[in-house]
């Protein structure tokens, strides 16, 4: 627990109810040395800032534009949800390999050789992209300003290399995914094609259709004669005087039936023939067409890669590629003093009020039991 102030006694001092007039006129005969401590802060300040090294800022703008591909009213319609996405940027342009470049090409690790890479970044580099707007902003803050302009142009010439880098290694996986699933659908399409070949030469069903339509015909013709030699029984056969050619004509009729017969045989031997030459070739037919239709939509589907190539991402164009600054960005005099006057006003006025709070010459002043807790002075 915090101890209560004592007085010359060794009695507590309880302080009194706050007079504000006396507290006024209290703080106006202690001014003196809130002035000192307002002016020795100041000074102080003055002085480490005077010592302080000037240190320049200088700032490169990008532009992010949409995809060169991309509706030019969607485009327009930019929503905060797109432009939060952009923020993906500001790590291209701080990542610590970029860094690490610049680093090594502009020498900075000489004059600090003991600064790790990150102290080096906090203090050199800021990339922002300020709010609702499209424009990544790079900059880099050193001792000397031509150094800072040559630091802070050189990230925003490497983010713009890094991120076509990044898409043309996009495009390029892309273009090779489709040209990995583009030759196994020709090889597909090209054996499909290779065993249509074979199939229509070895099992020809246009040769086997006019085979089968001239047994039809003979088959036709057939049942005609048979039909006469049967009409040609049934007649003799009703008449005595030509029992001599009863015989002949039941001959020939049964020479035509079995003909006939033959005929069916082979006729449905061709027309199974033909109806498993045709399944085989409509089985042939639709893989061969799906084979195709595969092969036309994957090499469709690579010509559009190809001819969309650099064109799917966003693009980063240098706007502003920043000036030598001619005036230091630290360290601030006014802010740095006004800072340093403002802290020691705050610390003085509190130290002030304290000593007013608990001074023994205002609690000799006030009523006995106010002044002294119980002691056994009484």
């Amino acid at each position: 627990m915090p101890r209560k102030p004592k007085g010359p006694h060794g009695e507590t001092l309880v302080p009194d109810s706050f007079d504000l007039r006396d507290y006024i006129g209290y703080l106006g005969s202690r001014w003196r040395v809130i002035a000192i401590a307002c002016v020795t802060a100041g000074a102080i300040a003055a002085a480490i800032t005077v010592a302080s090294p000037k240190r320049y800022t200088a700032t490169a703008k990008i532009v992010i534009e949409p995809p060169a591909g991309s509706d030019t009213r969607a485009a327009m319609a930019v929503s905060p949800i797109y432009l939060e996405s952009l923020r993906t940027y500001e790590h291209f342009a701080s990542s610590d390999k970029l860094f690490s470049q610049a680093l090594d090409h502009f020498r900075l690790r000489d004059h600090a050789p003991g600064r790790s890479l990150e102290a080096w970044k906090s203090r050199v580099l800021k990339v922002t992209i300020p709010r609702n707007t499209k424009i990544l902003e790079i900059s880099a803050t050193f001792e000397d300003p031509k150094r800072a302009h040559a630091i802070a142009l050189y990230v925003a010439e490497e983010t713009i290399k890094l991120n076509r880098t990044v898409a043309s290694e996009g495009d390029r996986e892309l273009t090779d995914d489709a040209a990995a699933q583009l030759q196994p659908a020709k090889q597909a399409r090209d054996q499909l094609e290779a065993e249509w070949s074979r199939l229509t030469a070895a099992e020809p069903v246009e040769t086997l259709r006019g085979e089968i339509e001239a047994l039809e015909l003979r088959q036709l013709s057939g049942e005609r004669e048979l039909l006469d030699a049967e009409t040609r029984v049934a007649e003799y056969g009703g008449r005595q005087d030509a029992s001599g050619q009863l015989a002949p004509a039941r001959a020939r009729a049964e020479y035509l039936r079995s003909q006939l017969k033959r005929l069916e045989q082979e006729l449905a031997a061709k027309r199974a023939l033909l109806a498993q030459r045709s399944a085989r070739r409509d089985e042939l037919e639709t893989r061969r067409r799906s084979a195709q239709a595969a092969y036309e939509a994957t090499l469709a589907r690579a010509r559009d890669i190809r001819s969309s190539a650099g064109y799917r991402g966003e693009r980063l164009k240098l706007i502003d590629p920043g000036i030598v600054p001619e005036k230091h960005s630290s360290p601030k005099p006014v802010l740095n003093i006004g800072a340093a006057v403002l802290f020691a006003f705050v610390v003085s006025l509190v130290y002030v009020s304290f000593v007013f709070a608990y001074s023994p010459r205002k609690a000799e002043s006030a009523p006995l039991p106010l002044r002294r807790a119980s002691t056994g002075h009484d």
